[in-house]
């Protein structure tokens, strides 16, 4: 009976622990965004720094910060924090949801537009393809 109880608490311990997901993804990355609009890719360099859930855009077109979290196994959610001016594509700041896609030292986040004529993934994505520098 007591080897019961011992076991019960043991495994209410286990399941009630909750598991930050995104500590794993903490570190410097460094590589490329890439977005394919109407069918044509451009590609620039792109630096950022992920801690205790805040980002911050250290080489890119947009230098944005804010924060992040998981929003399901394979998303992360990033939320801008800066004032931006309506004369550019937002599309290319690291806000919204992306899908993720984790490769050991390698993170690559990609967000396709949610709805349109053109929002088939073969006309238009927006992808940021990272590797852990540190």
């Amino acid at each position: 009976m007591k080897n019961l109880i011992y076991l019960s608490l043991l495994a209410s311990l286990f399941f009630a622990c909750k598991k930050d997901d995104t500590k794993d993804l903490i570190g410097n990355y460094s590589g490329s965004f890439r977005t394919l609009v109407n069918g044509k890719l451009v590609m620039s360099d792109f630096d950022v720094s992920l801690q205790s859930k805040q980002f911050k855009v250290t080489k890119g077109d947009k230098k944005g910060s804010g924060s992040y979290q998981r929003s399901k196994t394979s998303e992360l959610s990033f939320t801008d924090q800066n004032m931006w001016t309506a004369d550019f594509n937002w599309n290319v700041l690291l806000n919204g949801t992306y899908t993720t896609e984790v490769k050991g030292d390698s993170l690559i986040l990609t967000k396709y537009p949610p709805s349109g004529p053109l929002a088939l993934p073969e006309y238009n994505y927006y992808q940021y393809r990272l590797k852990r520098i540190n």
